[in-house]
Formats: structure tokens, sequence, C-alpha cells
């Protein structure tokens, strides 16, 4: 949970979620005693999720912070569900290539197979161009 998307929920979500992560804090604690916790970082960020809630819900009392009005609450969700679409849209991008080959040693042996015909041949082209 980002700290801009805290500033934009209204006092009463923003106590709502406090409630929310408070009892999922709790929830987990009580695995963490049973032994049956697995993901033991999730503690540290739910407890770092407590904090920026009461923070932001005390700068308001302070009158540091404000409440958003109704609008920008509502422009900032249609923004949040615009970037996600956005997002995802755009085709995943591969990591690492194909068999560990280099894009210029595939290449090669791309062409080569298209060449010979033959894929034995092709990877003997390709380890001699090596």
């Amino acid at each position: 949970m980002k700290t801009a998307e805290i500033r934009e929920l209204p006092s009463e979500e923003l106590q709502t979620r406090l409630d929310e992560v408070k009892e999922e804090l709790f929830n987990l604690r009580f695995q963490h005693a049973t032994g049956q916790l697995e993901n033991y970082s999730r503690l540290g960020q739910l407890r770092r999720d407590v904090a920026r809630l009461r923070s932001i819900q005390h700068e308001r009392e302070l009158g540091i912070g404000h409440e958003p009005e109704p609008e920008e609450v509502e422009r900032g969700r249609r923004r949040r569900q615009r970037e996600k679409e956005e997002a995802d849209a755009e085709p995943r991008r591969r990591r690492g290539l194909r068999r560990g080959r280099g894009e210029e040693e595939e290449a090669a042996a791309d062409e080569a197979t298209e060449a010979t015909g033959s894929s034995e041949e092709a990877a003997e082209e390709a380890e001699a161009e090596e």
C-alpha cells in the first residue's frame, strides 16, 4: 500500500483499512506463535502499513494533511484503474534468452539452418564460427 494511495482515501475508509490491517497482523502473529507462518516478511510489511495509516490519520487530526474531496477520490480511482489497464495491456518482456545463447549466435544458427536445411550441419557451422 503506497502512501499516495492512502492519502487519497477518505477518513472512514482510512479507519476501515487500518482495522483490516490490524486484524491481519493479529492473525499472522497468532500463526507465528503456533509455528504455522510461512512468510515472515509479511509481518514487517503489515507493521509498516499500520504506521503509514496511523501517521496519515494523525496528520489529519493535527491539520497538517487534508481529507480529499469526493472528486479527488474519484479522479484517483479512475487514474489507478487506467494505469492498471495500461500495464495489463503491455506485452510482458521475456527474461533471458532461449537456451542460454546470445542473440547473435541464435540468429546465425537460424540462418545456417535455413540455408542448409540440416540442423546438424547448422550446429557444426555455429560452433566453427565461435
